[in-house]
């Protein structure tokens, strides 16, 4: 077998401390895995694994391996990056993080335009969240999306993409059913439909003709899944706030209204962020230089509607 293939199932079993969860993420079967990290074992001539029929626990061979095997398949992957880069050929997968709904509405477009530039390119989509942000080069991706109000400082580097202003809106017959919304303090008499990921308090903070002001929304429905509030919102149930990268198409035609027009939610931006290792792949490159050009041209949805 290979040694470095299977060096890489045992990190990952280690990582994920489950010998099914490392077969999927590698696409092989559980058998497959356990085969890996047994030729592994058998090849050092030394036990990685307590394995019992609830748990796996590292051996103190299994700790060292880990301590001093990813940085040596780091090493590894820089040295055949820097080969294949010479070499002219680029190919292989670039593994990407986003947000599920920024990921289907718009950079999809996006991925399928570089596929037609790089056809030898493939690109691998995974969920990536906010509060994964920080870990996400050890979720191994080598590109992440994130959306964020503001950008901590982090030891990745950050690519500004495009601003993501927010909109509060609601159905036209939410609307005729309760009435219009003239003011943020109107929101306390009404459903507010409430993003726990992005408002964990329930505040709801805007920008108005007097300056910043606040509200504690509140209602009957709260999630961390922004689309399941967008169709929450569309099917009349209360008043949402999301990006126009979600609801743009959705506003344009009538299904939802901009409530309290006068009043700008806080606004997010879309950052693209990487490694900061000297020798990122090729391939990666490509993709990134691509977003950077991609982000030249102003969206529609990059701006308050």
């Amino acid at each position: 077998m290979d040694e470095l293939s299977c060096l890489r199932m045992f990190l990952e079993v280690a990582r994920r401390n489950s010998f099914s969860g490392a077969a999927q993420h590698f696409g092989v079967s559980r058998a497959t895995s356990t085969k890996q990290v047994a030729w592994l074992e058998k090849s050092f001539g030394a036990k990685l694994l307590n394995r019992t029929t609830k748990q796996l626990g590292l051996t103190r061979a299994g700790l060292e391996v880990v301590e001093n095997g990813s940085a040596l398949l780091q090493q590894y992957d820089e040295l055949r990056e820097s080969v294949n880069n010479l070499s002219g050929d680029v190919s292989g997968i670039v593994r990407v993080g986003v947000p599920p709904s920024f990921g289907t509405r718009r950079l999809l477009p996006v991925i399928r335009d570089f596929y037609a530039r790089y056809p030898d390119i493939q690109i691998a989509l995974s969920l990536l969240t906010v509060r994964k942000q920080e870990t996400f080069v050890e979720q191994g991706l080598d590109v992440g999306i994130i959306i964020v109000p503001v950008l901590k400082d982090a030891s990745y580097v950050a690519i500004p993409l495009a601003g993501a202003p927010q909109a509060l809106v609601a159905s036209p017959a939410y609307l005729k059913r309760h009435g219009r919304i003239r003011t943020p303090q109107d929101l306390i008499d009404h459903n507010c439909l409430v993003n726990w990921n992005k408002s964990p308090t329930g505040i709801w903070n805007f920008t108005g003709p007097d300056g910043p002001v606040s509200v504690r929304a509140h209602g009957s429905l709260r999630s961390d899944f922004g689309d399941a509030l967008k169709e929450a919102a569309l099917a009349g149930l209360g008043v949402s706030m999301h990006p126009y990268y979600m609801i743009a198409e959705e506003i344009e035609q009538g299904l939802l209204k901009v409530v309290l027009p006068g009043y700008e939610p806080s606004a997010l931006d879309v950052y693209a962020i990487h490694s900061s290792r000297k020798n990122m792949p090729m391939r990666v490159q490509l993709f990134v230089e691509f977003l950077k050009e991609w982000a030249k041209t102003p969206k529609a949805w990059s701006k308050p509607g």
